[in-house]
């Protein structure tokens, strides 16, 4: 999956010379998040809701109800905005843009293709994206196993099992064990009972270490 599949296209925008009460307008009647700032074609920030709302006076300021409106209003995007955002380009892998996002704290990102912007990607597309990739959204069982070591050749007998059990394969997920060189493998199946495929797993000689029964998330 690339961020092409998951991106908003033709983002909304401002310029550096927006106000704030108008990007906070435009942020609470859109209701969205970030927005991308253009000069010209030209991508040259970000401004989030959170940055525009730490840009205001406390409350506990001495400041008139009148001298805030006439200071907020005189305040411009291009004062408050990251003028150095981490971009993506339509192909970037989404686990990428995840991994940048959790690495970096970011929870947006331009997407720029060939200079210009073509869309934007907010961290929730791309955990959404990963909901539906692990088949989280839908009913079923996850089962783990460990202690295959090195012999990751072992999931064609275990996927034989699950063959015999008419047991749907949603999605398979691996997970190293750095200090005892092993794996521990997530396997998401379309059945409402595991157990029996817990047993015969057993019997094989694998260590399942858990069955967890959950529906759609």
């Amino acid at each position: 999956m690339r961020i092409r599949d998951i991106m908003t296209k033709d983002p909304i925008t401002v310029e550096p010379k927006t106000s704030l009460p108008d990007a906070h307008r435009i942020m609470r009647q859109q209701n969205i998040r970030k927005l991308p700032v253009l000069k010209g074609e030209k991508l040259v920030g970000i401004v989030t809701y959170d940055m525009v709302l730490e840009a205001s006076p406390s409350p506990a300021t001495s400041l008139s109800i009148q001298e805030l409106h006439y200071l907020l209003a005189e305040m411009k995007v291009e004062e408050i905005m990251d003028k150095n955002p981490v971009t993506l380009t339509p192909e970037t892998p989404f686990e990428k843009a995840l991994a940048l996002g959790q690495n970096n704290r970011i929870r947006g990102y331009p997407v720029v293709e060939k200079g210009k912007l073509v869309g934007i990607a907010t961290h929730g597309d791309i955990l959404q994206l990963l909901t539906k990739t692990l088949g989280l959204q839908e009913e079923g069982v996850r089962i783990t196993i460990e202690g295959l070591g090195g012999r990751l050749g072992e999931l064609k007998d275990i996927i034989s099992i699950f063959d015999r059990h008419q047991a749907a394969v949603m999605s398979i997920m691996t997970l190293p064990k750095e200090e005892k060189k092993d794996w521990l493998v997530a396997i998401r199946l379309n059945v409402r009972d595991g157990s029996p495929i817990v047993d015969d797993l057993r019997k094989a000689g694998l260590q399942v270490k858990y069955s967890d029964e959950s529906g759609p998330s």
